[in-house]
This record gives structure tokens, sequence and C-alpha cells, in this order.
């Protein structure tokens, strides 16, 4: 969802480096090495994470002409969950936990509970569809950019792993920290305030009767205080 279709959400990367002059070859093998493997129902896994066709989530064929067009790498970020649902789990575990206790004539065990529940989930997992997430990315080989239409921490931790895996490039978050390294590059003088820079007492404390404090005024305004010093000495 985002760069082709639906809400414009993203988040924007810097690619630490560039791609090789073989990149064709290179980057097919790679990708395909790291497509999104379904996840066996037969194994205790319960995630997997991996490339997909952006245009369909379920092509995970993947040649090169299927995700480069016109300078970009176009990748949907896949994650299937197999997990049955907790309250399902519950009440068919309670019905066979009386069934079973009613044949017998005695309550079962703790352990028996628990291996009762293991071999019900194992069931379970063979009818129960996994969930699928997929989250568009997007880079621009010539900027050295790439976005994920997601804000989401948990997509953008597995893009971070994963395009690391496929690419073995790393990715820096482009915003105000980025922009400022970039801007105080050549300037000695910026690199030392950026280095000495502390949080304000809005950031520490909040604003006050605007929304809930993490610190009390008093602790806020010391600690603020307190860094301001350090500022002052460090500039």
């Amino acid at each position: 969802m985002g760069a082709l279709s639906g809400g414009i959400t993203l988040r924007r990367y810097r690619v630490n480096g560039s791609a090789p002059k073989d990149f064709k070859e290179a980057y097919e093998k790679s990708v395909r090495a790291h497509v999104l493997v379904p996840i066996n129902v037969e194994s205790n896994e319960d995630k997997s994470l991996g490339w997909s066709s952006i245009f369909d989530e379920n092509d995970l064929d993947l040649s090169f002409d299927k995700f480069f067009f016109e300078g970009h790498i176009m990748l949907a970020l896949r994650q299937d969950t197999l997990k049955p649902p907790a309250a399902m789990v519950k009440r068919l575990l309670k019905q066979r936990q009386q069934h079973i206790e009613s044949e017998r004539g005695q309550l079962l065990s703790a352990a028996a509970l628990r291996d009762l529940k293991a071999i019900l989930v194992a069931e379970l997992r063979k009818t129960t569809p996994p969930k699928t997430r997929t989250v568009d990315v997007v880079w621009n080989l010539e900027e050295q950019r790439l976005a994920i239409y997601s804000h989401a921490k948990s997509m953008n931790e597995a893009l971070l792993a994963l395009f690391s895996q496929t690419f073995n490039l790393g990715l820096d978050i482009e915003g105000p920290a980025l922009w400022a390294k970039e801007q105080s590059e050549h300037d000695s003088k910026q690199v030392a305030q950026l280095k000495s820079a502390r949080p304000t007492l809005e950031l520490l404390h909040g604003f006050v009767g605007l929304r809930p404090t993490p610190h009390g005024h008093e602790e806020g305004a010391a600690l603020a205080s307190a860094l301001r010093g350090e500022l002052s000495q460090g500039a």
C-alpha cells in the first residue's frame, strides 16, 4: 500500500553507498534469495518476512524486470503471521478439556493441559490462513534515496534488517539530524555546536497545561538548566 494506491504515508531514508555497475545480475540474485518464504504449517514459526512484487503480493518469483523501473527498485516488504486466534484456542481447549475429563473421570494435570494446547494449536495452524501485511518500498538509485510507505516501527525495523541483508548497504533516516549533519559537513564550528546540542526544557518537560509532562516542572527546569550549562561550556 502507499506507492501505487491508498494513502500516502511514508518515511524517507538515505542509502549509504551506491549500486555496483553490474547491479542487475547481483540484485536479482539477492532479491530472489530474500523473497518471502511461506510459513510451513508443520513448523513452529509464527512469522515470515521477505520481498514480494509491489504489484502482486502473491508473486514471489521476482526477476529483475519485475522490480526495476526507470532507475527505481520497487518492491513490497511482506510479512506473514500464522497464529491461531487466542480466543478460539482458549474456547476449544476448554471444550476438549471438559470432554477428556468427563471420559476419564479425573482432572487433567497442568502438564497435560499444556500438551493438549500444543496439539490443538498444531491442528489449528493447518486450517488458519496466515495474515499478510505488505508495505511498498521504492528506492531511487540515482539519488540514493529510499521511501517506505509506513510509519510502523515494526515494519521500519524489518526494512533496515532486510535491506542490509539483501543489498549489503545501510540506511540513515532522512530528517533534521541528517540534514543538519550534511549542512555542517564542512563547517567545524557547526559540527562542534551540533555535538554539544542538548534538549530544550519543552522537549524534556512538555508545555505546561497542554499535555502530561514526563517530569515535574521543577525537575524538568533543573535538568534543562544543567544541560544548557553543558552546552555553554561546550560552545
